[in-house]
């Protein structure tokens, strides 16, 4: 019917593949209907049952189709048949005078078999012979009942009506991989939503948190041990936010598969191989995110901040979901069949592995690996570009700094830290909706060492430092301190500040630098080198007993007074008491 009905399409696309090389092009042209009109449409495992009745009778039918029309064209010389005497079988010619030679030839090759009658080999062509049509039909049918069952189909239309049951679980596995190829290459990258766990800040108090008793995170204000398992909020790509759901979806039509059925008599009636077969593309699924993502968004991953911090939480978060879906599934294995425990063989003994070896831990290390890659990649990227930015303005720096008036040296300072600060501010704006907390304030204080680098490297190596030039660094110290200190505070601490109906300016700069302090290990230092530059050397005894200068070291405090203050007998008493720490 396929042939005759469709036979533009199929004969078509079969001269074409003869014209393109291929190996018998109308057979494959023939399978792939088959496997098209025969195969059940995918849908809920409710179904399965009922589908898998109806392909067992389905079979039947198509081994006894087949093998007709296999004779049929055989007849017209389409399709060469076998006629080998089988001296191993009795010595009689029973089975080469039997039709069904045209699907399996036998030999006396260690494997038994040759090649497929429509191809055989050259061994094989010297022993073919006519199809002997003398026997009555009834012995002819007989005769091809009993060849059939003992022998193996070699031909691609035989093998699969044959193999019909094991063909239609691996299209199950096949249409699974093939939607979530479909979610990775036609969904937009870009869509992200919000996914985990608001986790409060670890300063501030549990009321200042937004939690409330009847908050779903109210019992994870309550501990806050649980941190440590949560998935921080952060936002995701609809990308891998689909593919974890068919991926759940694939594993509940396992789990649902492997309940025993009300109607099954035997084990051979069953769904035995389809819940090992949709096990193993859920954990595709999330090798092929791997292996897609990454590649198809290559450039932009590497060049633009925010698509490198959608592919990090992508990664982060289904690291995370593979950590859990193990346990999950594992339950839900075991609770599916109660029987598997007592089951020797079948299904009930599958079910059970399942039960025993459901696992996506393994996948855990290779996220992690590509998450710490993309993001860390990009941290490169931006700490080059500030390099650039402040580099080359602070060039002459250090020697400007023996200057008793303003210089241009100080206006290319000043440009810099505009220059690296807007760069920031922009980043910020990037970055800020899209990672979780600690990760944002993680890479920004990355960034913000860098820059803190750059401007503190100029004054530890100046060798004089006038007075003038000591208010203009303590001014661009006060100006760089305010500025990173705005990067840190982000999400809900912003919002919350903005709602502040009177809020005293110094408790909003000291919230701002407790932030940046813990995330930016120079912060500190930064600040306490511009309090230097207005401080006389009692003032700096002081702050030494005070531990304003906690986060300097005594070298460093040593090189800054003598190159800021004058010889005197004061300077060489606070320098050698500097140098006995």
């Amino acid at each position: 019917s396929a042939v005759l009905g469709g036979g533009s399409v199929l004969v078509g696309a079969a001269a074409q593949g003869i014209e393109e090389g291929e190996s018998m092009p109308l057979m494959t042209a023939l399978v792939g209907f088959m496997r098209r009109s025969c195969m059940p449409a995918a849908g809920g495992a409710g179904g399965d049952e009922v589908k898998w009745g109806a392909l067992r009778e389905m079979e039947a039918c198509l081994i006894r189709e087949v093998g007709e029309f296999e004779e049929k064209m055989a007849g017209m010389g389409l399709m060469n048949s076998s006629a080998e005497a089988g001296d191993d079988r009795g010595g009689s010619s029973d089975v080469a005078s039997s039709p069904t030679g045209l699907s399996v030839l036998l030999n006396e090759e260690p494997d038994g078999l040759v090649d497929s009658p429509i191809h055989p080999n050259k061994t094989a062509l010297s022993v073919l012979t006519a199809l002997d049509t003398t026997f009555p039909p009834a012995l002819a049918a007989r005769r091809a009942n009993a060849d059939r069952a003992a022998t193996r189909v070699l031909s691609p239309l035989s093998h699969l009506a044959r193999a019909l049951r094991q063909a239609h679980v691996e299209d199950r596995r096949s249409r699974v991989l093939e939607r979530g190829r479909s979610i990775l290459l036609n969904t937009d990258y870009h869509d992200t939503v919000r996914a985990g766990t608001r986790v409060p800040d670890d300063d501030r108090p549990l009321a200042d948190a937004g939690g409330d008793a009847s908050s779903p995170l109210a019992s994870l204000d309550a501990d806050r041990t649980l941190e440590l398992f949560a998935f921080h909020e952060c936002s995701v790509s609809t990308t891998a936010r689909r593919m974890l759901d068919l991926c759940r979806g694939t594993l509940d039509d396992a789990v649902a598969a492997s309940a025993p059925s009300s109607s099954s008599s035997s084990s051979e009636d069953r769904l035995d191989s389809l819940p090992p077969m949709l096990y193993r593309a859920s954990r595709e699924l999330l090798d092929l995110f791997r292996a897609v993502v990454p590649t198809l968004h290559a450039s932009e991953v590497g060049s633009i901040p925010r698509t490198a911090a959608v592919l990090h939480n992508d990664c982060v978060y289904l690291a995370h979901e593979a950590l859990l879906l193990g346990a999950e599934y594992k339950n839900k294995f075991r609770s599916a069949d109660p029987n598997a425990e007592n089951s020797l063989e079948g299904q009930g003994n599958k079910t059970k592995l399942l039960g025993e070896v459901c696992s996506f831990v393994d996948m855990v290390p290779p996220f992690r690996d590509l998450a710490t890659k993309s993001m860390g990649s990009m941290i490169e990227l931006q700490k080059g570009q500030l390099y650039e930015l402040v580099s080359p303005r602070l060039a002459n720096f250090q020697q400007a700094l023996a200057s008793n008036e303003s210089v241009s040296e100080w206006d290319d300072a000043e440009t810099a830290l505009r220059a690296a600060l807007y760069h920031l501010r922009h980043l910020s704006q990037a970055w800020t909706p899209v990672l979780s907390r600690h990760v944002y304030q993680m890479s920004m204080g990355n960034l913000v060492d860098l820059v803190l680098t750059l401007f503190l490297d100029p004054v530890w190596k100046a060798r004089d430092i006038t007075e003038a030039s000591s208010r203009f660094v303590h001014a661009l110290f006060l100006d760089m301190a305010r500025g990173c200190a705005e990067l840190f505070l982000v999400g809900e601490d912003a919002t919350d500040e903005r709602r502040r109906e009177t809020p005293s300016a110094e408790d909003a700069m000291q919230r701002r630098f407790r932030a940046a302090r813990r995330y930016a290990s120079l912060f500190e230092k930064s600040r306490a080198v511009g309090r230097f530059m207005t401080m006389r050397l009692g003032e700096i005894q002081r702050g030494l007993e005070e531990g304003v200068f906690r986060s300097v070291t005594a070298r460093e405090l040593s090189h800054l007074i003598s190159a800021a203050f004058d010889e005197s007998q004061q300077r060489t008493a606070l320098l050698n008491a500097l140098a006995s720490k």
